[in-house]
């Protein structure tokens, strides 16, 4: 996983968007397993998060599914951040 900043890559092009925005993990880990379900193996999921948790249980919930966090991209003026999720091949 990397964190692109302006020297780097752009974000991964993403398939679909969760708005996650006030959702606590236990709300957002099942939204986010329903979302990846609909979309076909390899492509990206986009989650906005405005809760700082979030990192960490993101990262935990890809890690024990096997999906894959590719990137992170904080906001630098707010506690928003962006995470990409690719979808596993199973």
């Amino acid at each position: 996983m990397h964190e692109p900043t302006a020297e780097r890559d752009a974000p991964p092009s993403a398939a679909a968007t969760l708005d996650a925005e006030g959702l606590t993990c236990g709300i957002l880990e099942p939204l986010l397993a329903k979302r990846l379900r609909a979309l076909a193996p390899g492509e990206v999921l986009e989650v906005r998060s405005d809760r700082e948790e979030a990192a960490d249980g993101i990262r935990a919930w890809v890690w024990l599914s096997g999906h894959t966090l590719v990137a992170v991209e904080k906001e630098e003026a707010s506690r928003s951040a962006r995470y990409f999720v690719r979808k596993n091949a199973r």
